[in-house]
């Protein structure tokens, strides 16, 4: 019977086959652009002519069928990246490239590497590094599809984004940056500032924190433009940034490790209980991020009790 009743439904087409998703591979961004999906293009890059390594291994990349299905409908294009290109190699290389835009000299992009963007050319995520070349195929068609998921995510939060205004709007921009796998959407900065320009909803501090000018600015010296507050005086002043709610785990750590920094400049052994305690805390906010993983170390190599006899 009930086979019988699923013949039925699926002759009346109540149900169809669960169809599997695999990217197709293209020779130019041109040619992908014709029947590009909201899945965007992913470039398997090769660097031509100065590593003879990379092309083949980067053909092997994009014929793996686990890196195929882990693209969804993404473009897959195997790409050139000349060190140094001559005229011609100038013009071969741009005519893969297309209209998307080529990595800059001094950007993040190691080769080979897996440059994934958006459908309109904007590059959020890269795959590369000890994964892509130390990593099983399994590992690497993971991490794709980690951030392409993680990128449908955040194009439907600024969809949501679009159609609020003021804090709600500077709030749903703000959630689409807490990705912590790809890029942040496009001038988000901007947006944010535009939506909220009083910084009602305190995402205006989150999204333009610098942890480093921060630090230059409350521990530096005056010569070089700081504040080169004391011990007392950095704890209480981090202790008020540490209350303000806008503000990310990760950011408040920076504020701890200031507080680490200045007491144990001025009296490390003296100061070794607030130190320890100060490290914990930055390790119960995100054990896994780098100043995480650094109060461990900090707890280790500050805070032990040999220490104290030096």
């Amino acid at each position: 019977m009930k086979k019988t009743l699923y013949l039925i439904l699926l002759t009346a087409g109540m149900l169809t086959p669960l169809s599997s998703q695999a990217a197709q591979q293209f020779a130019t961004q041109a040619e992908a652009e014709k029947s590009v999906t909201e899945d965007g293009y992913i470039l398997v890059v090769y660097a031509k002519g100065w590593d003879r390594f990379s092309e083949a291994f980067c053909k092997k990349i994009i014929a793996a069928p686990e890196i195929r299905e882990a693209a969804g409908n993404a473009a897959l294009i195997l790409t050139p990246f000349y060190q140094y290109a001559n005229s011609d190699e100038r013009m071969a290389q741009r005519e893969v490239w297309g209209n998307l835009r080529e990595p800059r000299a001094n950007s993040m992009e190691t080769y080979p590497s897996l440059l994934m963007y958006d459908k309109a050319g904007y590059l959020y995520a890269r795959v590369q590094g000890t994964l892509l070349m130390r990593g099983t195929i399994e590992e690497i068609a993971a991490d794709v599809k980690a951030k392409l998921e993680a990128k449908r995510k955040q194009e439907a939060i600024m969809e949501k984004a679009e159609a609020a205004s003021g804090v709600e709007k500077a709030k749903l921009i703000a959630e689409a940056c807490a990705f912590d796998n790809i890029e942040w959407p496009e001038g988000a900065r901007n947006m944010v500032k535009a939506a909220d320009p009083g910084d009602e909803s305190g995402m205006v501090r989150r999204l333009h924190f610098d942890p480093w000018g921060f630090s230059q600015k409350h521990a530096g010296k005056p010569t070089d433009g700081g504040m080169q507050l004391g011990a007392a005086e950095m704890v209480k002043t981090m202790q008020k940034y540490l209350e303000d709610p806008a503000y990310t785990p990760e950011q408040k750590q920076v504020f701890y490790a200031n507080m680490i920094g200045q007491l144990r400049r001025e009296d490390r052994v003296g100061n070794m209980a607030d130190i320890k305690r100060y490290a914990m805390e930055i390790k119960k906010l995100n054990p896994d991020s780098n100043l995480g993983v650094t109060a461990d170390q900090i707890i280790k190599l500050w805070c032990s009790s040999e220490d104290k006899k030096k």
